[in-house]
């Protein structure tokens, strides 16, 4: 069985919506990074981030940057934006730089200001849970 775990940053509190329930799913608990969480043993690790002004947060590319795990090979991100359709391609150049493989990445709209207000919603947080489940199934 693979060590999992989930971390995520946030200023909406979207990305925690998103990370908790990541979290359930998978039985393991979401760790804020404003806590300065420490990864050991992780097999894979699930970065669940918003999107913010069109860039990932500073906070999570810093947290990125410093992050110590070395027996991390696999990530997989998670992402909230207004759009619904941008990436983290910052924090993914990051892992990559590390030798950490990004496996895959989940895109789905947040709200901003008085926009998309009702996101992230009951099928955002399904559609998640889905996509983190089957990131974690073994592959036949």
């Amino acid at each position: 069985m693979e060590k999992i775990d989930v971390i995520y940053a946030t200023t909406t509190k979207h990305s925690k919506k998103l990370a908790e329930a990541i979290g359930e799913a998978l039985k393991v608990e979401a760790k804020n990074i404003a806590e300065n969480p420490t990864l050991h043993d992780i097999d894979l690790l699930f970065i669940v981030g918003g999107i913010y002004g069109g860039a990932s947060m500073p906070e999570l590319l810093a947290y990125i940057k410093e992050m110590d795990a070395p027996a991390l090979k696999h990530a997989v991100l998670v992402t909230s934006c207004a759009s619904g359709k941008q990436r983290q391609d910052a924090v993914r150049r990051i892992l990559e730089e590390k030798g950490i493989k990004v496996m895959d990445e989940f895109v789905c709209k947040g709200a901003i200001l008085f926009v998309s207000l009702t996101h992230p919603n009951s099928k955002d947080l399904k559609e998640a849970t889905d996509f983190a489940l089957k990131n974690v199934e073994p592959k036949a």
